[in-house]
């Protein structure tokens, strides 16, 4: 659920180098996973590394002419940034089109899609998101001046000499559904006001659902699955566990629940692996022992990390992610957002981490890769006298049952060829075609 989150409220090293600036913003994720979503707005909002990567941090109010002391104190000729306040309500909870509940577009008399907010709307926001600096700078090492940067504390508001808050747009302001803001309000009054008025906006349950729905289950749920879980995020908005609630919903509705989807009846039904869970997927099947260095890894000469399936964790592209909720399957009409970091590069870097994991290892490597990672198949040994059984055992393991005919006889085959002396053989063709396959690689 952190994982999904961090995937939809993108923080990124691509503007946050140093990793233990990344290491809070990730922390609060996982503190936040089942907690409430308004609250979640909030501390992130507030976050260093947020304000970092998407320009709240030092952002200031624009001098009035003439200079309005009310308004702003101290700030800059140019208009705040409006690149925290643009992603906010773009990624991070409304959207830029009205929803109904099921996540399908409202429209005009006309069918055309109606937007959620204008231009106005992000200026308006931006001036809300002015004034936040970081917190007191931290105790550090001598040789570096005995401080470093505050990125483990929430962000607080700049004061002057007078401790009057002097980076701070208080003027009025016109936020969604035209809520008014009130002038000379302080940054933190008008900062809670306005994340209850994006929390509010009937447009973040099916928002945000959806997407966790296609993170956690399938790329293209239903009308009807999407209108259940919002309907959950909606009754639960004030609750401290409403995130709990939703995953819940997702996890156990009728549309996660119960056989694998048949192709031929759900045609649209699952998702791609995406990288990263690609490989813990396998790992975890077979119990490995692992440093962990899974990201950028070349072992003789062969790139095969999650960032050489196109998706360096915590270093996504843009605020975009990875991969956009909305990316379509190559050539096809429905959703496939993993779909975007799959290509035949991609694929190969994924056959290639299984061959050396199935068949060999991925050593040691001081100080970098300090153990390697390994798995243990010994266990696997005993089945391999009797192939239908070693398929039966790895088919309920890895496909839940699921294996097709076509596919069975096609292992079937490669394994017969394999002496029955030779057991870890035998193991390794049937885990390493079955890893390999469209079958395991797209969940349903």
């Amino acid at each position: 659920m952190a994982f999904a989150l961090g995937e939809i409220l993108v923080a990124s090293a691509v503007d946050v180098p140093l990793p233990s600036w990344m290491r809070g913003y990730q922390q609060l994720l996982y503190r936040s996973a089942f907690g409430n979503f308004r609250q979640l707005l909030y501390d992130i909002t507030l976050n260093p590394t947020m304000g970092r990567f998407l320009d709240m941090l030092n952002n200031r109010c624009q001098t009035r002419t003439p200079p309005d002391a009310n308004v702003c104190r101290n700030g800059l000729k140019s208009q705040p940034n409006e690149n925290y306040a643009r992603e906010i309500l773009q990624l991070f909870s409304v959207g830029t089109f009205l929803l109904n509940q099921d996540g399908t577009r409202q429209l005009d008399a006309r069918g055309a899609s109606i937007s959620t907010y204008d231009e106005k709307t992000v200026q308006e926001f931006a001036r809300v998101f002015t004034g936040w600096v970081l917190a007191p700078a931290l105790s550090g090492p001598a040789d570096i001046g005995g401080t470093v940067p505050n990125y483990r504390d929430p962000m607080v508001p700049h004061k002057n000499t007078q401790g009057r808050e002097d980076y701070h747009d208080r003027g009025s302001k016109t936020l969604l559904n035209g809520t008014q803001v009130p002038q000379e309000q302080d940054a933190g009054a008008e900062l809670n006001a306005a994340i209850d008025n994006i929390a509010d906006h009937p447009n973040v349950a099916p928002f945000i659902s959806k997407q966790l729905i296609q993170h956690l289950v399938t790329s293209n749920p239903s009308a009807g699955y999407v209108q259940r879980v919002a309907a959950v995020f909606a009754a639960t908005r004030t609750s401290p566990t409403q995130l709990f609630e939703v995953v819940k919903a997702i996890l156990l509705d009728v549309e996660a629940r119960g056989d694998s989807k048949d192709p031929s009846t759900f045609p649209n039904y699952g998702k791609l692996r995406e990288p990263a869970q690609f490989i813990t997927n396998v790992l975890r099947a077979f119990n490995a022992k692992s440093d962990g260095v899974l990201n950028s890894l070349n072992v003789g000469g062969s790139a095969i990390g999650s960032a050489d399936m196109n998706e360096d964790i915590f270093n996504a592209p843009s605020v975009f992610n990875f991969f956009p909720p909305t990316a379509r399957a190559p050539g096809e009409s429905v959703l496939g957002p993993e779909f975007a970091v799959f290509s035949s590069l991609t694929s190969l870097c994924r056959d290639n981490f299984v061959n050396l994991v199935i068949f060999s290892t991925i050593p040691a490597a001081p100080p970098n890769r300090p153990s390697g990672t390994a798995i243990d198949l010994a266990s696997w040994d005993p089945l391999a006298s009797d192939p239908d059984k070693l398929m039966d055992t790895l088919d309920a393991l890895l496909l839940h049952s699921t294996i097709s005919q076509d596919m069975r006889q096609s292992i079937g085959g490669a394994l017969a060829t394999i002496p029955a002396s030779n057991r870890r053989s035998r193991v390794r063709t049937a885990v390493y075609l079955i890893l390999t396959s469209s079958q395991y690689q797209v969940q349903r």
